[in-house]
C-alpha cells in the first residue's frame, strides 16, 4: 500500500505526505519504489522509513529502465538445489540484487547449501541440511520457500517477525503450518512467526487457498515427496504463468 500510494503522489494536486507508524516492514520493496521513481524524475523526500513526501503536480519523464529478473520467482529454484542436492542454475540474477528476496541465498548457505556465483546466474546445490532463526520481515514473500527446505532439516527452523503474512494472498502463516502438517511435518505459528521441525515429508494433496506462492513452495516438497499434489495449480499464474513448464525441467 505504501508503494502504491507513493506512485501515484505525483499526479496529486498537492503532493502526498506519508507517516508509517511503528516499525515499517518490506524496507527493501519500498526502497526499489523509491529508486524506481526518482530513475524517472519524481523526487521522494524522506526521514528513514518513517516519513515520506513527493510533491504534487508532477510527471514521470519516459527513459530506458532494466528491469532484473525477479528473485521471488528465482526462490523456488534454489530451494529445488537446496532440497534435491542437485546443482539448480538460475540464470540472469545476481546476488547484487537490489531485492531483498535474494537474502535468501544466504538463508541456504547457513543451512548447509552452496551457492555458487558466476557470470551467467547463480547455482544452488544442496548439502546435509540445519535448522536456523531468521527474521525475515524485509522479506516476507519468500518465507513459505524457506519452510519447504525447512521441512527437510535437520532440527527446528525459526522464521521471525512475520506477522504480516497473516494477510497476504491467504494467511501464510496457518496455511504453512496446516499445509506442513498434512505432510507429516511439526510446524506451528504463534502469530508473529513459524517453527518447523524437520523430518520426511509424506506425499499428500495440498490445498494452496489460491495462494500462488502457496503452490510453489509446496512444489519443492514435491520434488522430494513424490506422489504430492498441489491442488488449484493455476493460481500461479498471478505472478509466474510458465511456472509449471519451467519446473518440469529439473524432472529431465
Amino acid at each position: 500500500f505504501l508503494s502504491a500510494l507513493l506512485l501515484i503522489a505525483p499526479y496529486t494536486p498537492k503532493g502526498l505526505t506519508i507517516e508509517v507508524p511503528g516499525a515499517l516492514v518490506s524496507k527493501t520493496y519500498v526502497d526499489m519504489t523509491v529508486s524506481v521513481m526518482e530513475t524517472f524524475g519524481v523526487p521522494v523526500t524522506r526521514e528513514g522509513y518513517q516519513k515520506f513526501s513527493v510533491s504534487g503536480k508532477n510527471v514521470y519523464l519516459p527513459g530506458d529502465y532494466v528491469v532484473e529478473p525477479d528473485a521471488s520467482a528465482a526462490s523456488y529454484f534454489f530451494a529445488a538445489g537446496a532440497v534435491s542436492g542437485v546443482p539448480v542454475t538460475v540464470e540472469g540474477v545476481s546476488r547484487s540484487s537490489a531485492q531483498g528476496d535474494m537474502r535468501l541465498l544466504g538463508v541456504l548457505e547457513k543451512m548447509g547449501a552452496t551457492v555458487r556465483e558466476s557470470k551467467s546466474g547463480v547455482t544452488v546445490t544442496g548439502g546435509k541440511l540445519k535448522g536456523v532463526t531468521v527474521d525475515m520481515a524485509d522479506m516476507p514473500d519468500v518465507a513459505p520457500t524457506l519452510a519447504a527446505v525447512a521441512a527437510y532439516a535437520e532440527g527446528v527452523t525459526r522464521v521471525d517477525n512475520v506477522g504480516h503474512l497473516a494477510v497476504k494472498e491467504s494467511n501464510r502463516l496457518t496455511s504453512v503450518v496446516r499445509e506442513l502438517s498434512r505432510m507429516g511435518i511439526e510446524a506451528s505459528t504463534d502469530g508473529e512467526s513459524l517453527e518447523i521441525r524437520g523430518g520426511t515429508p509424506r506425499p499428500a494433496a495440498i490445498e494452496v487457498y489460491d495462494d500462488h506462492r502457496m503452490a510453489m513452495s509446496f512444489a519443492v516438497m514435491g520434488l522430494r515427496a513424490p506422489g504430492t499434489l498441489i491442488r488449484e495449480a493455476d493460481c500461479v499464474k498471478k505472478s509466474f504463468p510458465d511456472f509449471w513448464d519451467e519446473w518440469e525441467k529439473l524432472y529431465g
